[in-house]
C-alpha cells in the first residue's frame, strides 16, 4: 500500500475533532498492524518513503488543526477558549490521543514535530495575525492559528514552521524525511459568508496555494506534503448504503450541529466562528448551498495546483487527499464537529 493511501486511511478515522462524549464512546484506537521489516535503506526519494522514514511531523492550517474546542464544553468556560494541539488529528502527540503522528510513532519512536498540551487559543483574523502568539514548547512544529485563512499561512504559520525546522537541534534539515499536513480553506469560506469581506475568489485560493507550495519546496528538503481537500459545510448526499443500514437522503453538517446547545452557544457568541451558516430558513440553506458550491471550487483548484507539482521532484511530493471531501455526515453526534 502507497504510504500516501496509508495516511488517507487514518484521517478517515481521526480528522473529526473529539468532544468529552466522542472519547468516551470511542477509545484510542487500537494499533494491531504487524512492525515492518527493518529499513535496508533509508528512501532515496519521496517515491521509495514509507512510514518508518518519516523522522518529522509538521502541520499548518486553522483552528481545527490547532485543536480549539477539542474536549468539548468544560465546567471552567475559560478553558472553552483553550486549544489542546496535543490532541489534534495530524500532529497531536499526547498519550492516548488518535492521530496521524500516533500512528507513525509505532513506527520510528524518534518522532519530533508532535504538538502537545494546552493552552489558550491563538487567533488571527482576516489579514492578521498578531505576532508572538505561538507556545513553541506546546506548539512544537504544530504551526496552525485560530482563524487563519490561506493567505496567512504563506505570511504568518510557514515563517514559525521554518525557523522552529531550523532551530531544533533533534532535527537534520537536510537528510530527514518531513510529513506536513495541511487543512485550510474553513475560514476563507466563513469570512466571506458573513459579509464583511467578499469570497475570496478560486484565481486567489488557487495562487495563495501555489505561492505555499512553492515556498515549502524551495526551502523545506524531503517533504511529503499531505493536503486534505474541504469537507462540503452545506450538505452531503448519502447513498443507500445496505451494509451500513443508511437509507438514502439528503444530511447537512448543519442539521447535525444545531443539535448542540453547546456549538449553537459558541456561533451565538463568536461571529468569526461562521454564524452566516447558522441562520434559519430559507435565506441560510441558500447560504450553505452558496458555501458549498465555493468549497467545490476551491478544491478543485487545489486538486490542479497540486498536479502541477506531480513527479517533478525527488524530495518533495504533494498529494491531495480526498477523504472528508467525500465523507458523510450519517450516524454523527454534534459531538464528533468542530466548533
Amino acid at each position: 500500500m502507497h504510504f500516501w493511501t496509508c495516511v488517507c486511511s487514518l484521517q478517515l478515522l481521526v480528522v473529526t475533532v473529539l468532544g468529552n462524549e466522542l472519547q468516551e464512546d470511542y477509545p484510542p484506537i487500537s494499533f494491531s498492524c504487524p512492525p515492518l521489516p527493518p529499513l535496508a535503506r533509508p528512501a532515496r526519494n519521496v517515491y521509495e518513503l514509507r512510514p518508518q522514514d518519516i523522522k518529522v511531523v509538521m502541520a499548518m492550517g486553522d483552528s481545527i488543526t490547532a485543536g480549539f474546542g477539542i474536549m468539548g464544553a468544560q465546567d471552567d468556560p475559560v478553558l472553552d477558549l483553550y486549544e489542546y494541539r496535543g490532541k489534534s488529528f495530524s500532529i497531536g502527540g499526547d498519550a492516548g490521543a488518535n492521530t496521524i503522528a500516533s500512528w507513525l510513532r509505532n513506527y520510528n519512536k524518534d518522532l519530533v514535530g508532535m504538538s502537545v498540551g494546552s493552552h489558550v487559543g491563538e487567533l488571527c483574523y482576516g489579514a492578521v495575525c498578531p505576532p508572538n502568539q505561538y507556545y513553541p514548547d506546546e506548539d512544537v512544529l504544530n504551526a496552525a492559528q485560530g482563524g487563519a485563512m490561506i493567505p496567512n499561512l504563506v505570511k504568518h504559520e510557514f515563517k514559525y514552521l521554518l525557523s522552529q525546522l531550523i532551530e531544533n537541534p533533534a532535527i537534520d534539515m537536510e537528510n530527514d524525511w518531513k510529513l506536513l499536513t495541511i487543512l485550510i480553506g474553513a475560514n476563507d469560506l466563513c469570512l466571506g459568508c458573513s459579509g464583511e469581506v467578499p469570497f475570496l475568489s478560486a484565481d486567489d485560493f488557487e495562487r495563495h496555494l501555489t505561492e505555499l507550495l512553492e515556498e515549502i519546496q524551495k526551502n523545506i528538503p524531503k517533504v511529503f506534503v499531505n493536503y486534505i481537500l474541504l469537507f462540503n459545510v452545506s450538505q452531503v448526499r448519502i447513498r443507500h448504503l445496505p451494509l451500513l443500514n443508511v437509507a438514502s437522503k439528503l444530511l447537512q453538517v448543519y442539521d447535525v450541529s444545531i443539535q448542540s446547545q453547546y456549538c449553537k452557544d459558541v456561533h451565538r457568541v463568536l461571529g468569526i466562528e461562521c454564524l452566516c451558516a447558522f441562520q434559519p430558513g430559507k435565506e441560510g440553506i441558500k447560504v450553505r448551498e452558496e458555501l458549498g458550491r465555493i468549497t467545490r471550487e476551491y478544491n478543485d483548484r487545489a486538486v490542479k495546483v497540486i498536479d502541477n507539482f506531480a513527479f517533478k521532484y525527488d524530495d518533495f511530493a504533494v498529494v491531495a487527499q480526498p477523504c472528508i471531501s467525500q465523507g458523510t455526515a450519517a450516524g454523527l453526534t454534534p459531538a464528533v464537529l468542530s466548533t
